[in-house]
């Protein structure tokens, strides 16, 4: 190590300077070989090209589009559909009042009321969302979905609130505790004027 600073730094140094000089006089043999400066450049502007204007020939005719056909749709069937309610479904007023509910399963032991976003309200978004969740056998709410909707606004706002809820465990006929599959319930999201 100590011969390595004795020697390598000296070396370094005078390898060092000996790459100054050889750079130097590169230098000063480009501006010999040169001699003279090179000629001066006079206004470069570009000048765009003329457009070449085409002769018009006689105008054609255009075929007519053809007709659009016409397609025959099928009857709607009548009513929402299966597992939707039809009748208008009283629920909680742009302050959170009253859920409304489609009781399959147990009733919920602890329930609270959606909270209306506010970004939804801004917008005016109303509507009934219905959401589909299994119950554990200890009574949570567990894979919350939405399976209708009229405001998407709204979607959020009934997931979050229905995973705050808790449940009576179902029992079967031993008296065990079971979970339940396919629960519904509907949030009923109203503006109010107050």
């Amino acid at each position: 190590m100590l011969f390595r600073m004795i020697f390598g730094l000296p070396g370094a140094a005078i390898v060092t300077g000996l790459l100054f000089l050889a750079m130097g006089w590169m230098v000063r043999m480009q501006d010999v070989t040169i001699g003279h400066p090179p000629p001066p450049v006079g206004n470069i502007t570009f000048k765009p090209p003329e457009p070449e204007i085409l002769p018009v020939g006689p105008k054609t005719k255009l075929e007519p589009a053809p007709e659009t056909p016409k397609i025959k749709f099928p009857k709607a069937a009548e009513g929402p559909g299966r597992g939707v309610p039809t009748d208008p479904i009283p629920g909680p007023s742009g302050d959170g009042g009253k859920i409304i509910g489609i009781p399959i399963g147990t009733p919920p032991t602890v329930k609270f009321a959606p909270i209306y976003p506010e970004n939804c309200r801004a917008r005016g978004a109303q509507g009934v969302v219905m959401v589909e969740f299994d119950v554990t056998p200890e009574g949570a709410v567990v894979n919350p979905r939405v399976i209708a909707s009229e405001n998407s606004c709204l979607d959020r706002a009934a997931m979050q609130t229905i995973s705050k809820w808790k449940y009576t465990p179902k029992t079967d006929s031993s008296g065990r505790a079971v979970a339940q599959r396919g629960v519904r319930q509907s949030f009923n999201f109203q503006l109010t004027d107050g």
